[in-house]
């Protein structure tokens, strides 16, 4: 992701000055026919699993399946009133809600203000808002060697996230008052502030981002779906605030646009930093892997384990002979 955003700022400044179609128009043409052929790159090489992939090599497709071990399916029931009544979970999202406004007032409104206020041409403009997603590269990346390490040997995991979220709200807040009294007499100030306050944006890689695998990693992708559709509201409003605050785009406009930004990442960081929760919660852990019958109670723990890894392995290696029909057929060859 920060990768794409580095990318596309820099060309963008550069398409933007010398591009067809009079610049502006050449960015989305070229944006979206990358995406469109990386979606069909995606369609053609990937598979929902090594059994149906049609290409693996055999060797490798048995060192995946042996690796992986008994990943036969069972339904899941989502404990919907439990993840309502969750405390851990509505401080993720009062997390993501702060960070998802911090992101969007980032991501729609820095090339403005730094062409409206800091007054950066359009190829300078591209470059300087590229390099605080640089440096966030850096910081989301260490953030998670070093919440491992805390961890380890000095915090619990409910503190360690609560202490890297805090500090990422509270960081990137106090820099983006700062910017909002910088002028373009002092812009390397001001891109310097930018581009510390969105490294501290990426700690949040080691705070509230990570903090359903904590205390309910068998709902996390169920969780992370709830609060991040909720939580893209505020971050949809962000741009209409923006151009609403700032009709005539000066810098005592963009301060206020700043003031807010600061003010949600203080609400996320009072929430989180306060009332988040690492431990597993009682509603998301792991039912027991074996059911013991009346008749099973009499044979060794040993035997039912036997048993259900037999089960797993037959069921793949009639998933393997399937494939390995399939892939000789010379239907599905010539797909």
């Amino acid at each position: 992701q920060n990768l794409g955003n580095i990318v596309t700022y820099i060309v963008s400044g550069v398409l933007c000055a010398n591009g067809f179609d009079n610049g502006w128009g050449s960015i989305f043409y070229i944006t979206g026919g990358i995406v469109f052929f990386w979606v069909l790159a995606w369609f053609l090489l990937v598979s929902d699993s090594p059994e149906l992939h049609p290409t693996i090599s055999v060797a490798e497709r048995n060192y995946i399946i042996k690796g992986r071990g008994n990943t036969s399916h069972r339904d899941i029931v989502v404990p919907w009133l439990a993840i309502a009544k969750s405390r851990a979970m509505w401080m993720c999202l009062m997390a993501h809600i702060g960070n998802n406004y911090l992101n969007y007032t980032l991501v729609t409104g820095l090339p403005s203000f730094m062409n409206e206020v800091l007054k950066f041409d359009i190829k300078q403009n591209g470059l300087m808002t590229a390099i605080p997603y640089m440096v966030m590269t850096v910081t989301m990346i260490t953030a998670g060697y070093a919440a491992d390490f805390i961890r380890s040997r000095y915090l619990s995991t409910t503190y360690t996230r609560r202490l890297f979220q805090a500090t990422s709200f509270l960081g990137a807040g106090a820099c983006l008052v700062g910017v909002g009294f910088v002028d373009c007499e002092n812009r390397v100030i001001a891109v310097v502030l930018l581009a510390v306050a969105v490294g501290f944006e990426g700690l949040c890689f080691a705070g509230y981002m990570v903090n359903q695998v904590d205390f309910a990693p068998r709902f996390a992708g169920v969780l992370m779906g709830i609060t991040n559709m909720i939580a893209t509201v505020p971050g949809i409003l962000a741009p209409t605030i923006i151009g609403a605050l700032t009709p005539n785009k000066t810098q005592d406009e963009w301060r206020n646009v700043f003031y807010i930004c600061a003010g949600m990442c203080l609400f996320g960081a009072i929430f989180f930093g306060l009332f988040a929760k690492g431990e597993l919660e009682p509603w998301a852990a792991m039912p027991e892997e074996i059911t013991v019958t009346a008749d099973d109670q009499k044979k060794p723990r040993s035997e039912h384990s036997l048993g259900q890894a037999n089960e797993a392995f037959s069921t793949s290696d009639e998933i393997l002979s399937q494939n390995d029909k399939r892939t000789t057929d010379p239907m599905w060859s010539r797909l």
